[in-house]
């Protein structure tokens, strides 16, 4: 089995100067109902080279590769941070055929952060995702991009995958994979490093 993809959990709410002119104290992050700061800028890049970047689509962001990407940010210890991070929930590591990943999906959902732009006549099995007035950031699949929006509605990642397979099934979708809940998951969780490298969707605690 392949080496399992890292995500970032948390949605960022900016960093914080205390006074005018002063240098930034921490960076924040919704996690949950929780508010988490950190103060380290080393550890935030580390967060923050979670993501995977737009420009490589093919890339698998693995923990090597996120160490890596680390380092050319400069953090002297990423193995450390990242280790740090996989034991506090701020990084989690999951792969779409993992036997796990339905406990992964359960403990976890996700949150849109961009908005719907539509499909276009030239491309009309792909849907834009971005901001108004701009041109899509990037194009999925039909099934990512209805997962994607709806991804909030469910208190987990896993609910929206039943409810989104149930529907499936009950309007006769043709291709049946897309009746199974589990099929649904694997499908979208191939395509979230890229929802959240484009800061397109976080991904976040499930809701209690």
């Amino acid at each position: 089995m392949a080496a399992p993809l890292i995500l970032p959990v948390g949605r960022y709410t900016g960093e914080f100067h205390p006074a005018v002119g002063a240098p930034t104290k921490y960076h924040s992050l919704s996690v949950g109902r929780l508010s988490v700061t950190i103060e380290d800028p080393q550890a935030f890049a580390v967060w923050a080279a979670a993501h995977r970047p737009i420009d490589r689509p093919e890339a698998t962001w693995d923990r090597a590769a996120v160490v890596e990407a680390a380092r050319q940010l400069g953090v002297a210890d990423p193995d450390r941070i990242v280790a740090e991070f996989l034991e506090d929930g701020l990084l989690v590591e999951t792969a779409p055929d993992a036997p796990d990943v339905e406990d992964f999906a359960r403990a976890h959902r996700v949150h849109p952060l961009m908005v719907s732009l539509g499909n276009t006549p030239d491309d009309p099995l792909r849907y834009g995702i971005g901001l108004f007035g701009t041109a899509p950031v990037l194009r999925v699949p039909a099934l990512t991009h209805d997962l994607w929006q709806w991804s909030s509605v469910g208190a987990s990642l896993w609910d929206v995958s039943q409810v989104f397979a149930d529907a499936g099934a009950q309007a006769e979708v043709t291709d049946t994979r897309e009746h199974d809940p589990r099929h649904v998951l694997r499908e979208f969780l191939a395509a979230l490093p890229l929802l959240v490298g484009a800061n397109a969707a976080c991904l976040d605690e499930a809701r209690r």
